[in-house]
């Protein structure tokens, strides 16, 4: 070989290995960050009303995944935390008609449990349910109708039932009682499609109610960028969901 081969040669290697060196770090980086989204903590958008003034419009939540799963395993990690699913946790959940699209509503009945809604009110096995975080906007209130109907009539929405929670599902409903789509219109929530339960708001930006339907998404994202410090809701940042 000649010297000038060895030489270019030479040359080469320390681009070569550094180009190597930036590749297997974007690939452990990337498999860490899939590793996390998947099954640790995930990132969330609530694009609509029916949890506020709990989680508003444009709220940006992490998403506790590890806990609630190993809850559900019953602590197959002894010393890793562990969240047992009570009445009250707010959670995200895969919508059991379209299992692609996350919701996050409230836990109210639990499995076995008889549920009951009269003129807004819950009862729980004929007992009154306390209910601090719920909000009504409507003073209207729906009378019981014993025929077939749907969301869009509103019927059911405040009186609803009596039916009993099924083994394994849960009875859920968003703090926004009367903008609600929850278990009073799609029935039960199996336990696994619970995906996990949102911890705190990370980013908070007052977006358009609309937003989530739009398709400009560049002239959405630049509205954002442009907006950014005049439509963060700053005191929301790090909020923690209860």
């Amino acid at each position: 070989m000649s010297t000038k081969s060895t030489e270019t040669k030479n040359q080469n290697e320390p681009w070569q290995s550094t180009l190597r060196e930036y590749f297997l770090t974007t690939v452990v980086c990337t498999i860490f960050a899939l590793f996390v989204t998947t099954f640790v903590v995930h990132p969330m958008t609530v694009p609509t009303p029916s949890m506020e003034p709990t989680i508003l419009v444009g709220d940006r939540l992490l998403i506790d995944k590890f806990t609630v799963r190993n809850g559900f395993l019953r602590g197959i990690l002894p010393l890793a935390p562990t969240h047992q699913i009570k009445r009250g946790d707010v959670l995200v959940f895969k919508y059991p008609e379209q299992p692609e699209v996350l919701y996050v509503k409230r836990l109210i009945g639990l499995p076995g449990e008889m549920i009951d809604i009269h003129d807004k009110q819950v009862y729980i096995d004929d007992q009154s349910l306390t209910e601090p975080y719920k909000h009504h906007t409507d003073s209207i209130t729906f009378p019981r109708r014993l025929m077939p109907h749907g969301f869009t009539t509103d019927f059911q929405r405040d009186n609803y039932g009596p039916v009993q929670v099924p083994e394994d599902h849960y009875f859920m409903m968003g703090d926004n009682r009367d903008n609600s789509a929850d278990s009073r219109y799609w029935n039960f929530l199996p336990r696994q499609y619970v995906v996990g339960r949102p911890l705190v708001v990370f980013w908070s930006y007052q977006d358009d109610p609309t937003a989530h339907t739009r398709t400009d998404y560049l002239r959405l994202y630049a509205e954002r960028v442009i907006n950014f410090f005049t439509k963060t809701r700053w005191e929301r940042t790090f909020r923690l969901i209860r």
